[in-house]
């Protein structure tokens, strides 16, 4: 029987290749949309889960709390982790974790050419292939990290420093000082996991480094921990232990406050990536309403050719098939449909899931496509959509009654055109959403891009440095600037919109601490960005004392409680202020400009910060200067003070729209779905304007034979379809509205929603569907009414 009832379905699909077509593409191009969404959202919830006892592990977070405001710092000293594992039961396993300060050049010692900057290099106690689930293909898990100066590297390590050489026995130098020993080789980490590594060392290592013995004497909280707790185990009573287990954490001279809070392993990536987090819960939305347009097409277009069916139904009935005989009939029918379609998704999945990610800048194991879970979810996704796709249809064939069907009345019912109506409006009324959302969204990149920060940003470029550098400092700015095309330059600390410093101060006239975000920058770097001032300092040469002269911004008056002009004052006693900035954006757009301090100091100063820990060199470009040329003229003289580190440059504008890869990242989404929408939509439409036009063929060609033109026969199969999108539109731009205002209240700085937006996504979708439904009208109008009035 089951046989049977799919050599009809395939025979009624063969035989109405138009609509058959336009339901297949339809449904496979929701799915391919859906199962791309699936695949994003799936990784980005499966982090770190791939390790055996993952729902255990967590990571010990300090808080500190000044004042009012606490700031929470990913790490703990370097002696607390062993000591806390010794001394609290619940603790069944600890890892300290460090990853290099900065890039690390690391070069082969056999073949001194092959060097690269990496920054990737990480330390890790013995235990840790035991602690992680990480696959070693070489090596013993128990020993690889046991001696000091020993370490892992990955497979693409290895082979990009050793090609298909065994490279266990080799050794590596770090940094041109150390010599660290190959003792395995590791898989590559997943795409999944927080914790990612090229080349991880023992940790003991760093007790002979000196750029890590302070850390270590003094128990700085520098180290990433991790604690394996039994599955027995509450983690709050746990973090009550860490706290009672490492004395008292309250320092009252300075009011702070320190207490251990645990992070659950599987929830670290939306902890570190919050670009990745913030719209994570906004994709499976899109997904399910791109993957509803696609069932409301394949419903819409089943119950419009309902009526082709109808009389089949009827015979059926009359000769005795059951009600769920017939269903069952239909409902098989519409799962033929349903999986071909999901196969032919797939593959178009396959096939744009690179340009996809590529778009999206995600990097994921192709292996990941092919894993259990996703394959599970895949498969359930099947069944939801065989189910949503075939239920409707096959309930209401089977519905029909035989004596109205054969008596020729099922078409004077009008139940089957409310429906399609209501699927219409649905179809287009998300579609205008999609685009009116995408409009506000590309407005407010645009926006971010475009507004006026207060720092001049055009041309910039930031060549970070190492320490080697800096101690060359005044010979190296001098050489970038006698570069033509370099018109000004400027040393820092830290390149701008990459973080900042902070420091904790008390306010004027209280005991209050806070926390004051601080740049370190050498004199050139107020006028280098256009910095404005509010309040100049009396003495031009305001930079007179480099260890207690600081200039602030107007925010920080506030911030810091000070009272009348603010120069000559002192921060914590120390630090005079000797100017006022008009505030300026160091950060990203999403919040307001925050209190800021800037610390000025020489680039001559013979014990400057980037002396001692590197910096970063800022230089003007000339306007309509070969750029190319331009940086391959700052390579040149950074290869003459940095002789170990590879050049590297990045230009200030980039670094800012660097904040905003999320809302990128929406807006890109946003674009390529909604333009799946727009297309399933105009397919929809389509094939609804094709039934129509054949359903009213004769009263078509009684018209024309009666004096109608082509403009009246175009207008009145036109006419209700535009009117049904107009509906749409009007239901749709108020639920858009409100949507996006919602979204743009998480931006401190914003546009307005104005009119024009609804008007574009209006009149946009008038036209798509005026140029969707004329195709077929206009066909209909010209043919021959002889042929329409012939037919039966």
């Amino acid at each position: 029987m089951i046989k049977n009832y799919l050599k009809i379905a395939w025979r009624a699909l063969i035989r109405s290749k138009v609509y058959s077509s336009i339901n297949i593409v339809g449904l496979s191009l929701g799915l391919a949309a859906c199962m791309l969404i699936v695949l994003y959202v799936g990784h980005e919830y499966s982090f770190d889960k791939f390790h055996e006892n993952a729902d255990n592990i967590y990571m010990a977070e300090t808080e500190l709390t000044f004042g009012k405001d606490p700031i929470y710092i990913p790490y703990m000293g370097y002696s607390k982790g062993p000591e806390s594992k010794q001394s609290i039961p619940s603790i069944e396993d600890c890892l300290r974790y460090k990853e290099s300060f900065e890039s690390v050049t690391i070069k082969n010692a056999a073949a001194p050419s092959l060097k690269f900057s990496e920054d990737k290099f990480a330390f890790a106690d013995p235990n840790f292939f035991d602690f992680f689930s990480f696959t070693l293909l070489q090596g013993n898990k128990d020993h690889v990290l046991d001696n000091p100066f020993s370490v892992v590297v990955s497979q693409r390590a290895a082979e990009k420093y050793f090609g298909s050489k065994d490279p266990v026995g080799e050794v590596f130098l770090y940094n041109d000082k150390y010599r660290f020993t190959v003792t395995g080789i590791s898989k590559n980490t997943p795409s999944n996991s927080s914790v990612d590594f090229d080349f991880v060392a023992s940790i003991s290592s760093m007790e002979s480094m000196e750029e890590y013995n302070e850390s270590i004497t003094n128990d700085y909280d520098d180290f990433t921990t991790y604690f394996s707790l039994k599955s027995s185990a509450d983690p709050t009573l746990v973090e009550t232990s860490l706290l009672s287990n490492n004395g008292d954490q309250q320092d009252k001279g300075n009011d702070v406050n320190k207490r251990y809070l645990l992070k659950p392993l599987t929830s670290l990536h939306f902890g570190k990536n919050f670009d990745n987090s913030r719209y994570i819960k906004i994709f499976p939305l899109v997904a399910i309403l791109i993957l509803l347009l696609a069932l409301v097409n394949y419903a819409s277009l089943s119950t419009a050719r309902s009526t082709t069916r109808s009389k089949e139904v009827g015979v059926r009935k009359v000769l005795g098939a059951r009600r769920k005989a017939i269903a069952i009939q239909f409902f098989l029918e519409s799962s033929l449909y349903t999986v071909i379609s999901f196969v032919v998704g797939y593959f178009l999945c396959i096939s744009l899931q690179p340009f996809f990610f590529g778009l999206l800048d995600i990097q994921m194991d192709n292996s990941f496509l092919y894993a259990p879970q996703m394959l599970l979810s895949l498969g359930i996704l099947l069944i939801i959509t065989i189910v949503l796709a075939a239920i409707y249809p096959a309930i209401l064939l089977s519905a029909y009654r035989p004596i109205v069907v054969l008596q020729g009345k099922l078409s004077k019912q009008n139940g089957g055109a409310g429906v399609r109506k209501f699927f219409t409006v649905f179809q287009f009324g998300i579609s205008v959403v999609l685009i009116i959302c995408a409009i506000v969204i590309d407005r407010q990149m645009y926006f971010f891009r475009h507004a006026d920060t207060g720092v001049d940003r055009e041309n910039i470029v930031m060549l970070p440095f190492s320490s080697d550098a800096g101690k060359h400092a005044i010979p190296f700015e001098d050489e970038i600037q006698s570069i033509p095309e370099v018109v000004q330059s400027s040393m820092g600390i830290l390149p701008l919109y990459k973080g900042f410093n902070m420091m904790s101060v008390k306010s004027t006239n209280s005991d209050e601490m806070i926390f004051l975000p601080t740049l370190t920058v050498d004199e050139n770097f107020i006028s280098l960005l256009g910095l404005k001032w509010e309040i100049p300092p009396v003495d031009s040469l305001f930079f007179k004392d480099q260890k207690t002269a600081a200039i602030i911004n107007k925010t920080a008056i506030e911030k810091l409680n000070l009272e009348g002009n603010p120069i000559g004052q002192k921060i914590n006693g120390q630090y005079e202020i000797d100017g006022v900035l008009k505030d300026f954006n160091y950060s990203s757009l999403h919040n307001k400009v925050e209190a800021l301090c800037l610390f000025i100091k020489k680039s001559n100063d013979a014990i400057s910060p980037w002396g001692k820990r590197g910096g970063v060199i800022y230089a003007k470009i000339a306007p309509k200067s070969n750029i190319p040329s331009t940086i391959q003229q700052l390579k040149t003289v950074y290869e003459k003070y940095e002789r170990e580190n590879p050049f590297e440059y990045h230009f200030l504008n980039d670094a800012f729209d660097a904040q905003y890869k999320a809302e990128d990242r929406l807006a890109k989404i946003f674009s390529a779905f909604t333009g799946f929408a727009i297309l399933i939509a105009m397919m929809g439409l389509f094939g609804l304007a094709t039934f129509i036009a054949v359903q009213r063929r004769k009263e078509i060609g009684i018209r024309k034979v009666l004096g109608a033109s082509i403009k009246d026969v175009t207008a009145l199969l036109s006419i209700d379809f535009l009117n049904l999108v107009v509906f749409a539109i009007l239901i749709a731009s108020p639920v858009a509205y409100w949507l996006m205002g919602q979204w743009l209240q998480n931006f401190a700085y914003r546009i307005s929603i104005s009119w024009w937006m609804f008007a574009l996504a209006g009149t946009g979708t008038l036209l798509i569907a005026l140029l969707t439904i004329s195709f077929q009208a206009i066909r209909t109008a010209t043919t021959n009414p002889t042929k329409s009035l012939r037919t039966e």
